[in-house]
């Protein structure tokens, strides 16, 4: 059972796309995870997954940079560059959720089990996107310094903690 790319460090090659120049932000970037089931197994009279892992990954049509911001203030690019780490973050600590909330179902059958999967993968994905939402309202993309400073100390504990997850994120 293994959680892949979870303490990835994000440069600014893994985004491919130049956005324009715009009010609201200078970078875009979209995480997601994936189960990769190897096989299911009988446990007593349940089914639960035998061998897995889940994948965290960027979607590089969806990663982008003002190429500008990135090549000027160095200070200003290094900040947004943390701020677009603390969104792979966020994500990955829902993966972290979701992989040990997967380790511990179990169904009758393997329909069941895959039925359960996906309703955690879908509730899981909802609380990390409302996470991550949240932390660009706060922050205001990255413009509110003492805001922007707090999510990273509480993304870092919570990277730190081994059942740290995006459940105990503001």
């Amino acid at each position: 059972m293994a959680l892949i790319n979870f303490n990835r460090i994000l440069t600014w090659a893994d985004f491919p796309n130049s956005l324009p120049a715009s009010k609201s932000e200078d970078a875009r970037i979209s995480v997601s995870w994936k189960l990769d089931a190897d096989e299911f197994q009988r446990k007593g009279n349940a089914i639960v997954i035998g061998k897995f892992a889940v994948e965290i990954f960027l979607v590089p049509d969806n990663c982008g940079v003002v190429r500008s911001v990135v090549s000027g203030d160095r200070a200003v690019a290094e900040a947004l560059l943390k701020h677009e780490q603390g969104h792979y973050d966020i994500i990955a600590l829902g993966a972290r959720e979701f992989h040990k909330k997967a380790a511990a179902l179990s169904a009758l059958t393997e329909q069941e089990l895959n039925n359960k999967l996906d309703k955690l993968q879908e509730e899981m994905t909802k609380k990390a996107d409302e996470a991550d939402a949240r932390y660009d309202v706060q922050t205001n993309h990255s413009r509110n310094k003492q805001k922007q400073q707090e999510w990273e100390r509480l993304i870092a504990a919570e990277k730190q903690k081994p059942d740290g997850s995006v459940s105990n994120l503001p």
